[in-house]
C-alpha cells in the first residue's frame, strides 16, 4: 500500500493494564464502551484515522505502536508504546485488554529511512526492520494472541487487516518475477499475513482491505498521483486500482468490524461500499 501523503500514566481502575516492561502506558481513554477495539499501528496515517473513526462511533479504543502517543493525541484513546512484533507483548496486551475486535494497520513501503517520504505519518522503521517483521510477524502475533484468549462458544473475532491492492497481482504467494526486490519482499509479507487470517474462519472473521494509493486532501502534494491513478483505472489499465481516501478506508474498516456478514478481501469497490453503508447507520 503506497501512502503518498508525504507519559501520561493516569490509568483508571477499570482500564488498568498490567503490562510487561517492554510496554509503556502513555494515556487512557475516559470511558469503557460496549466494544473494545485494539488498533495496531494507531499512530500511523491510516491507523490513526481508523482509531479516530472508531472512537467517534462509540468504541473504546486502544492503540499499540512504537511511538506510543503523539503530541496531538485524542485523550479518549488509550495509547500504548510497544513492539507489536514481540509476541509476548502482544499476548499480554490482548489478554489484559479483553478486546472484542482488532485492526492491524502497521506497515511500511520502504524498509529503510526513505520510508518517511512514502509514509503518510513520516514513520521511520526501526533499525534492521524487515517487511517480515513489520507485517507478517505482527499479524501472526496478534492473531495467535486473539485465538489463545477466545472463550468457548464465542463467535469469530472481527479482525481487519490493511493490506495492499498489489497483493492481488498474482496467486503466487512468492510473487516470482516481481521486478523490484523490495516490492517482492513487501508483497510476500502482505500475502502471508492475509493467508494467516483468512485461513482461520473458525476463530477469526477476517476482512482484508486492499487499497492502492491512500490519500487525503490535506496533503495536496499527492493529488497529481491520485488523479493519474484514477484516470488509469477508469480507462482499464491492468493492475491499477482507484485510489481510496483515508477517511473512506477508515469508515470501511470500522464498518467491517460491525457488519457480521463482512469477511474476505475488499478492494476499492468494497471499501467504498462499506463506507457508504456506514453513512446510512
Amino acid at each position: 500500500m503506497l501512502l503518498l501523503v508525504p507519559a501520561f500514566a493516569l490509568v483508571s481502575p477499570v482500564q488498568q493494564l498490567h503490562l510487561p516492561a517492554a510496554l509503556h502506558m502513555m494515556a487512557t481513554s475516559s470511558s469503557l464502551a460496549a466494544n473494545r477495539l485494539l488498533v495496531l499501528g494507531g499512530t500511523g496515517f491510516v491507523g490513526g484515522t481508523i482509531a479516530q473513526e472508531a472512537v467517534n462511533r462509540g468504541y473504546s479504543v486502544t492503540s499499540l505502536s512504537r511511538r506510543g502517543r503523539l503530541d496531538d493525541a485524542d485523550d479518549r484513546i488509550t495509547w500504548l508504546e510497544g513492539d507489536a512484533s514481540d509476541a509476548g507483548t502482544v499476548a499480554r496486551v490482548v489478554q489484559e485488554g479483553e478486546f472484542d475486535a482488532v485492526v492491524h494497520a502497521i506497515g511500511m513501503l520502504l524498509d529503510n529511512s526513505l520510508n518517511r517520504f512514502a509514509s503518510g505519518s513520516g514513520s521511520v522503521p526501526g533499525e534492521g526492520a524487515t517487511y517480515d517483521q513489520v507485517t507478517r510477524q505482527t499479524v501472526f502475533a496478534a492473531a495467535d494472541a486473539v485465538v489463545s484468549n477466545r472463550k468457548a462458544g464465542q463467535p469469530p473475532t472481527p479482525f481487519v487487516f490493511v493490506s495492499a491492492a498489489e497483493a492481488a497481482w498474482t496467486k503466487d504467494a512468492l510473487f516470482e518475477g516481481t521486478p523490484l526486490a523490495f516490492l517482492r519482499r513487501y508483497l510476500v509479507a502482505k500475502r502471508a499475513a492475509e493467508e494467516r487470517l483468512l485461513s482461520d474462519a473458525r476463530n477469526l472473521r477476517a476482512t482484508v482491505l486492499r487499497p492502492s494509493l491512500v490519500w487525503t486532501k490535506e496533503r495536496p502534494a499527492a493529488l497529481p498521483a491520485v488523479s493519474a491513478f484514477t484516470a488509469a483505472n477508469a480507462i482499464g489499465i491492468p493492475f491499477i486500482d482507484r485510489p481510496v481516501s483515508v477517511t473512506t478506508l477508515a469508515a470501511a474498516a470500522v464498518e467491517a468490524l460491525e457488519d457480521a456478514s463482512c469477511s474476505g478481501t475488499q478492494n476499492y469497490k468494497g471499501m467504498e461500499r462499506l463506507a457508504a453503508q456506514a453513512m446510512r447507520r
